[in-house]
């Protein structure tokens, strides 16, 4: 197991960095956007993670609800946090988008609003996960994620249902374009299945701890996703303005995705030292 996740920790790297590099160096420049419309590279394949990784979560959810697994029920809170980060992604880069292009970081349209609908309803996932009472916990937020799953292709026909000012569904006639989209496509789904693989593993961890501990009123701690982004541009639409913004969205990526896998790794470290203490007092067997 520890040599597979290894040999896709490294052809995920290899991918990432292939996939930024047809988008940021070979994909030539949108003629209305310019280099601003690189976003487009990462923005697009967030969104593609987070709606798979919340299918994944609708149908683990399904899974735990018919039969109690366990595992089943880590493999739909790893899928739904996870996807919470990859939207939290399409949500910041979204913005930054709109900024460039309409002057304003958010327009109350059906398919901007109906994903904030679904970013917030997969926070409310996360809080349940921490605060329903222990043995209902992983019931309820189950029936939940069945639930809410609902807005996922409400929000991904929502501007083809509706007159929206997020742009319609883009066909790129450029072969470079497209080929730096399913690099990157390809790239964030690999990127997103070695995060999940991780926090899978970490929640089954932590599960075998609560077994332990699951006449104690004490819950393990969660994670804050960084949410804070501050962006500010010159008055003028330039080559310089356009990078900025190129920029500025693939440096706030990067610092959600390691922000992420920083705050998990600290979990990891956390749980196998508890563990450790606990398999010294005979209470934890491997």
């Amino acid at each position: 197991m520890k040599n597979a996740f290894i040999l896709l920790a490294g052809i995920t790297l290899v991918l990432l960095g292939y996939g930024t590099y047809q988008g940021l160096i070979v994909a030539p420049r949108e003629e209305t956007m310019g280099d601003a419309q690189r976003i487009f590279y990462y923005h697009v394949p967030a969104a593609t993670a987070a709606y798979s990784l919340f299918f994944v979560n609708f149908v683990a959810s399904i899974i735990y609800l018919w039969k109690r697994s366990a595992r089943a029920d880590a493999w739909a809170l790893a899928a739904a946090e996870v996807g919470l980060v990859f939207a939290t992604v399409t949500l910041a880069l979204g913005m930054i988008w709109a900024r460039y292009a309409w002057g304003h970081w958010w327009a109350w349209d059906m398919r901007l609003t109906t994903f904030l609908v679904l970013w917030l309803l997969y926070i409310s996932y996360r809080i349940l996960r921490r605060s329903a009472e222990a043995g209902s916990t992983s019931v309820m937020a189950a029936a939940l994620a069945v639930m809410v799953f609902i807005d996922v292709p409400i929000n991904y026909m929502a501007n083809r249902w509706f007159r929206t000012n997020h742009p319609q569904p883009v066909a790129l006639d450029d072969p470079r374009m497209k080929f730096a989209l399913m690099t990157t496509l390809i790239a964030f789904f690999a990127f997103a299945a070695l995060i999940v693989w991780f926090r899978y593993y970490v929640e089954r961890i932590a599960q075998k701890i609560a077994i332990v501990h699951v006449q104690k009123m004490g819950i393990l701690a969660s994670f804050v996703l960084p949410a804070v982004f501050f962006f500010q541009s010159p008055a003028e639409i330039d080559l310089h303005r356009q990078r900025a913004f190129m920029y500025s969205g693939y440096i706030v990526a990067w610092v959600i995705y390691i922000g992420y896998l920083l705050l998990l790794m600290a979990k990891l470290g956390n749980l196998k030292k508890e563990a450790a203490e606990l398999a010294a007092e005979g209470q934890l067997s491997d």
